[in-house]
């Protein structure tokens, strides 16, 4: 599959590829090279669990974990992408591959539904697998973009909180059932914490470090209005202390559904001009950061240190 999410193939004969061109996934699975070498993690996950599906008969099996979280559409932040996960709710004699972990857990039929014909996790129990399992920073990311899905609404550009209340219930029944089980004191903590106003994960991960690091907790997509009837939304903002904070993504500069047809100059001009007009209505500093400030936690805190925000 393509990042997008299209297929870039399966369980494809080693001969229907040119020599030389392919990247071999599994035995009897292969990709074009140039199609596999430009895909996000999320994007392989999702090809491999295509790879597994067709080689494999999972009648009483799903994915799980960050593979259902690629199929889900969530992001997988700085996550292994060379293997995928799968529950199995009955006994097997398969043993795990290079490519595929089994977990032998309970799987009820409403855990599990079909994304593009993969049998994967519910968006809860995806969840909830994750923010046990996975790293603190992978875990919000995946916790603020399932609540993202279900509670922001683009065209007005506004949260339902009662939406990702009613989600967040969801996932806080499973860790309530789950005492005791692996993981579930971090879980508690990240569902605590999440919140699906973060748009890209760099936002989820920039608020779970200065929460570690005591910062002031920010509003998030703090709304600002101009005289003209328009607005902005700001990413973080601490209006007592007159600063807010935008994340630059490089999606913000390559992605079409965040650049809106412009070039890459022009979306750096109206950022500017953004800024101006937001400095100039509330009178705040604004400060900025990417990945960049972001290599490590140690890393970023230097950075926020820098700019007095620590």
């Amino acid at each position: 599959m393509r990042p997008d999410g299209s297929a870039i193939g399966g369980a494809v004969p080693f001969g229907g590829l040119p020599a030389g061109h392919h990247t071999r996934l599994r035995a009897g699975a292969y990709v074009l090279t140039s199609e596999w070498e430009h895909l996000f993690s999320e994007g392989k996950l999702r090809t491999r669990a295509v790879a597994v599906a067709e080689r494999c008969g999972f009648e009483h099996a799903a994915f799980c974990r960050t593979a259902a979280a690629a199929c889900h559409g969530l992001p997988v932040y700085r996550m292994r992408s060379d293997r995928v996960d799968m529950i199995v709710a009955s006994r097997t004699t398969r043993h795990d591959g290079s490519d595929v972990v089994r977990h032998q857990e309970p799987l009820p039929a409403q855990d599990v539904v079909v994304i593009d014909g993969l049998r994967v996790t519910s968006l809860d129990r995806t969840v909830y697998d994750v923010i046990r399992t996975a790293t603190p920073e992978a875990a919000i990311a995946v916790y603020d973009a399932a609540l993202r899905a279900v509670a922001w609404d683009d065209d007005t550009r506004t949260y339902d909180v009662a939406k990702a209340e009613a989600f967040r219930d969801l996932v806080d029944a499973r860790i309530s059932r789950g005492a005791g089980a692996r993981g579930i004191r971090q879980a508690r903590f990240i569902s605590e914490i999440a919140d699906g106003r973060a748009q890209l994960p760099g936002e989820s991960v920039t608020r779970l470090w200065m929460l570690q690091l005591g910062v002031p907790a920010p509003e998030l997509q703090y709304r600002i209005d101009f005289s003209d009837g328009g607005f902005v939304l700001l990413d973080f903002a601490w209006p007592k202390l007159g600063r807010w904070m935008e994340f630059d993504g490089e999606a913000k500069l390559t992605e079409p559904e965040f650049m809106g047809g412009r070039t890459v100059a022009e979306v750096l001009a109206d950022q500017a001009l953004r800024e101006e007009r937001v400095r100039q209505v509330t009178g705040w500093r604004c400060d900025r950061h990417g990945f960049e400030r972001m290599p490590s936690f140690e890393e970023f805190a230097v950075y926020l240190r820098t700019i007095r925000l620590r």
